[in-house]
């Protein structure tokens, strides 16, 4: 029986011959082989035989890959193991079945220092729009692989942009998962994060740090200069407005783009108030008053559930399903054998918990998680039922597979309960499920179904565009039509249509707009992928002129 050290061993002997098909035949039929930088210099997963025959004959001879070292025992079938390529060091994960093996995960950990250089452009090399978590974590790495950069922020401070949404707002994803790149958070942090918390860190992060940010500063517009080869980016500073030419671009906006607000026959006439959720503070304002919320996904729930605990009385109005899940179950069952309290108690860094992570492939995590809801509807089915009999309608994606391929499929369409679905079932919360809004008259929300809902407040929680919205504001809607939509793994699920590509389209690696990228997502993703965007931008700052 081959174990992981020894099927190690014949990979390395092998792939320093490029010899693609026999590089193949150490893997399993189906097997995966996902590689992010080092032998293909981009994010992918290579599926099957003969899909890692072609990647091996193309690249493997190349990447100079050696000095292979084995973490775990000699009899172990699965691993972590670290290598060095012609380009730097690496780090790894393994599964072998049956002497083959099923899934490999490569990815480049660094770069020699020994490329830093001095340069006489007064524009950054490699300028990030936004700084949020992806931003900041992104000028952080280019910080430490000495890459010139700048990141400009709209907001007077950095933070602000958590600090100003709605009062009640708690990070859902517990601590253990949010750390950001070389400064964890402390160990007495809370579990879950408040939103002012997170702004305040954020900021002390940027101080700490020491790292090249611009408040106050926009990106008025871009365009890149095909001769050059790089950006002419106006950007207003303090009500100044600047040229400066990075060679690179990062929108660092979020996971979405511009809220979304449905167009309703009488909206013009309606006398109340209308927002979009991301307008929204607190419902101290509304005390003993109907409010209408179109939606009913997580942002609707932290709504309406701080609506009825100020004295409203909240009607969230769902158009379509929603798959929900206790907090409890999201933190133990789907994030907890790599990111809690027990999993570091064992020996699971974040940094081991990030490789093992990375290391299933897409398909393989679909199969994965598909096992872990049925588990979820079977153990919750009183908790679902309750919901059904309350009127709410809820789904656990088409196919089953839960939220976290929701998430990277839409980043939409769930809500992690914290509270609200309890008060949905007890009624606090009321709720208009499968029903559309015909119109709005002045003082009232018409259904489909015909009821008026008397009302001066209606709260549209309902979402935002993609972040190619940004692109085409910023720079113009040719190139964001040419790049296409960012997010979503062509699943072919509904709002992620294929066909497949394995990875978060258009993420973290240059889009088809030369010099312009696209980071975001949650702080586990700002984290991890900041790292593999920063080498691919310092690759390229090595190699310029």
């Amino acid at each position: 029986m081959k174990h992981a050290a020894e099927w190690l061993s014949d990979f390395t002997e092998i792939v320093a011959t490029g010899d693609g098909t026999r590089i193949s035949e150490l893997f399993d039929e189906g097997g995966f082989w996902r590689d992010y930088l080092p032998f293909g210099w981009s994010l992918q997963t290579i599926e099957g035989r003969k899909a890692i025959a072609q990647f091996g004959s193309n690249h493997a001879s190349a990447a100079g890959f050696e000095g292979v070292h084995f973490e775990g025992k000699p009899c172990d079938n699965e691993g972590f193991f670290r290598f060095q390529t012609k380009e730097g060091p690496g780090r790894g994960y393994v599964y072998v079945e049956d002497d083959l093996c099923t899934s490999l995960f490569t990815m480049l950990n660094d770069l020699p220092h020994k490329y830093d250089k001095t340069t006489k452009e007064t524009s950054p090399y490699v300028l990030v729009v936004g700084g949020g978590q992806a931003g900041l974590a992104l000028g952080a790495q280019l910080q430490e692989l000495s890459v010139p950069y700048l990141i400009i922020d709209k907001y007077p401070c950095v933070g602000d942009q958590w600090r100003l949404r709605y009062d009640s707002l708690v990070l859902h994803d517990p601590v253990w998962y949010n750390h950001m790149p070389f400064k964890p958070f402390p160990k007495d942090w809370p579990v879950f994060t408040p939103k002012d918390l997170m702004g305040d860190w954020l900021e002390k992060y940027a101080n700490e740090l020491a790292l090249n940010i611009w408040t106050s500063t926009k990106l008025t517009c871009a365009r890149y200069d095909e001769t050059r080869g790089n950006w002419h980016a106006k950007i207003c500073k303090n009500g100044e407005t600047q040229i400066l030419n990075p060679t690179h671009l990062v929108v660092a906006l979020g996971l979405s783009g511009f809220p979304k607000v449905p167009k309703f026959d009488g909206q013009e006439t309606f006398e109340g108030f209308q927002m979009h959720s991301s307008d929204y503070k607190s419902g101290v304002a509304s005390v003993g008053k109907p409010v209408v919320i179109v939606g009913a996904n997580n942002s609707a729930h932290d709504i309406a559930s701080d609506l009825a605990l100020n004295g409203s009385h909240p009607i969230m109005i769902q158009r379509s399903s929603t798959l929900v899940v206790n907090q409890q179950d999201y933190c133990e069952r789907i994030l907890g054998s790599l990111y809690s309290a027990k999993a570091l108690a064992k020996g699971i860094t974040v940094d081991r918990a990030d490789i093992i992570q990375a290391s299933v492939p897409l398909r393989l995590l679909e199969t994965k998680h598909r096992a872990i809801w049925d588990g979820i509807r079977k153990d919750r089915q009183s908790f679902y039922q309750h919901l059904t009999d309350a009127g709410f309608t809820v789904d656990f994606a088409e196919d089953g597979t839960g939220l976290g391929m929701k998430y990277r499929r839409t980043a939409s369409g769930y809500y992690i309960d914290v509270g609200g679905s309890e008060m949905v079932i007890e009624g606090s919360i009321q709720i208009r499920s499968g029903q559309g809004i015909k119109h709005l008259s002045r003082y009232a929300v018409h259904l489909t179904s015909g009821e008026e809902i008397t009302t001066d407040t209606v709260i549209y929680a309902t979402g935002y565009g993609n972040m190619t919205d940004w692109v085409s504001a910023l720079i113009d809607p040719e190139t964001a039509k040419r790049i296409g939509p960012c997010w979503g793994y062509g699943s072919g699920a509904k709002g992620d249509p294929g066909p497949w590509i394995g990875e978060q389209r258009n993420m973290w690696v240059e889009t088809a707009q030369s010099g312009l990228w696209m980071t975001g997502g949650n702080l586990y993703q700002a984290r991890f992928f900041s790292r593999l965007l920063a080498l691919q931008l310092a690759k390229r700052w090595i190699l310029s002129d």
